[in-house]
């Protein structure tokens, strides 16, 4: 056989064991879902605005329990111990909008970097607290466009606050671990899980729940709810 088509026959072949390593990794990765609730449904509770009501309105809706009518919990930080991030999660930003801060909650790596912005006309503070009450960052953005950074170095459950409007409050869930923000309809999805034997821990800041203990199989789907209280 001519060298060239046996380096061809080689190439081809390095190519095809190439897709099954790939395949092999894809089958033994399973799925996390699941979706957190609450058997009772609070009302809705709106808080008057003392300041800057042209920028924020005369009205906010309390945003700490967003329940849809089912009863469906948002903002719910579902978390596998022990289990690393595959790869970087998306960036953490928040922004200052609506005189709310947005998102209200997210989850972000260890020793990543939070980008933090304004849209709003008015001067806010993105004023963090650590899990000992202790100040991590206190930024103040006097105009909308401004945008900072921040290092986020200490795992932990971050607060965020503005110094300038009460009302507004935000979390950082801060981890080395995998997790997940439950969305509007308290449903939430952790894919690429290695098959093993894990234990998912959930945190929400009103709500408490049990960690429980799941069993991912390479190419399944493993169901996970919980019932807060």
């Amino acid at each position: 056989m001519e060298r060239w088509a046996l380096a061809a026959v080689l190439a081809a072949g390095m190519a095809l064991l190439g897709l099954g390593t790939l395949a092999g990794r894809a089958q033994g990765t399973g799925t996390v879902t699941g979706r957190i609730t609450v058997d009772t449904v609070p009302d809705k509770v709106m808080v008057a605005v003392d300041t800057d009501q042209m920028v924020c309105g005369d009205e906010i809706e309390d945003q700490t329990t967003l329940v849809d009518p089912s009863g469906g919990v948002a903002n719910a930080v579902v978390l596998v111990s022990g289990l690393e991030w595959d790869a970087d999660p998306p960036a953490p930003s928040i922004a200052n909008e609506g005189c709310f801060f947005r998102p209200r909650v997210q989850v972000a790596r260890t020793r990543s970097q939070l980008l933090i912005t304004s849209a709003d006309d008015t001067l806010h503070s993105t004023h963090a607290y650590d899990d000992r009450q202790r100040t991590t960052f206190n930024v103040a953005i006097p105009f909308p466009g401004l945008e900072i950074t921040r290092p986020l170095r200490r795992p932990g459950v971050l607060r965020i606050e503005c110094d300038s409007h009460g009302w507004m409050r935000g979390w950082i869930y801060v981890t080395g671990d995998r997790a997940v923000v439950s969305g509007a309809d308290g449903r939430f999805e952790l894919t690429g899980i290695p098959a093993g034997t894990y234990e998912l821990a959930i945190w929400h800041e009103r709500y408490e729940g049990e960690p429980q203990s799941v069993t991912v199989t390479a190419g399944g789907t493993t169901e996970a709810d919980f019932a807060l209280r």
